[in-house]
């Protein structure tokens, strides 16, 4: 068992993924050797020195997108990652990119429920108004009461 485990770790490994609803989950995630990582895997491992770097040494834009529009603080939000969404904003990150499903970045900490995430959202001025491509606002994809109620006061606020 333990050498099947050293080859599977020797080689070029993809996570598996499977669907529910129209999000992307990976509950296996094999490990990539480092040279075959990009900016989106460091982002979502929460390695936090290596994408700062890689934004201040400007190798990387803080708003790059991956193959389906997601953005780095897109990832960082739907992995719960505060710290990492708050070098990604500080280095100005947009707050309110869309990937080509129209979600926000506040559609994903909504939607995982990471309701510390959506505050500090809110406070560095994520837009909650704006729909997804099927017309959902974040206050309305997740279960959470406590998420749907910052939203909803945040916007009766600025109404």
């Amino acid at each position: 068992m333990i050498e099947l485990m050293k080859k599977l770790a020797s080689r070029v490994c993809v996570s598996l993924h499977f669907l529910l609803g129209n999000r992307e989950y990976t509950p296996f995630l094999f490990l990539l050797r480092e040279e075959d990582k990009n900016i989106f895997d460091y982002c979502r491992e929460n390695n936090i020195d290596h994408v700062t770097k890689a934004i201040r040494s400007k190798k990387v834009d803080v708003n790059a997108k991956d193959d389906k529009g997601r953005a780095l603080l897109h990832w960082a939000c739907d992995r719960g990652h505060k710290e990492l969404a708050t070098v990604l904003l500080q280095h100005t990150a947009d707050i309110n990119s869309q990937d080509d499903e129209g979600q926000t970045a506040l559609h994903y900490a909504s939607t995982c429920e990471f309701s510390d995430i959506v505050e500090l959202l809110l406070q560095s001025g994520a837009d909650p108004t704006l729909r997804d491509t099927e017309g959902y606002l974040p206050e309305e994809v997740t279960d959470c009461r406590v998420i749907t109620s910052m939203l909803q006061e945040h916007t009766a606020g600025k109404a």
